[in-house]
């Protein structure tokens, strides 16, 4: 089974990623979203979670959009 974004399990995973996020500094929506930009764009970033699969960074920052616009709705 493959699990798309929006996954509730997905979904669970980056509320933990939010919170842990949230001990270092205020998280708004702008911000959240800042980051996942962040993790696409930055050669070193990109470079990390390329490491680990090509299509990791992608997918994250969508999960993060979507979480970020649930969350701030």
């Amino acid at each position: 089974m493959v699990l798309g974004p929006r996954a509730d399990e997905v979904q669970a995973l980056i509320e933990r990623h939010f919170q842990m996020t949230e001990r270092f500094y205020t998280v708004s929506k702008d911000v959240y979203m800042g980051l996942a930009q962040l993790y696409c764009e930055h050669p070193d970033f990109r470079k990390w979670f390329e490491k680990h699969h090509p299509d990791l960074v992608d997918f994250i920052a969508e999960a993060m959009r979507v979480y970020a616009l649930k969350i701030f709705a």
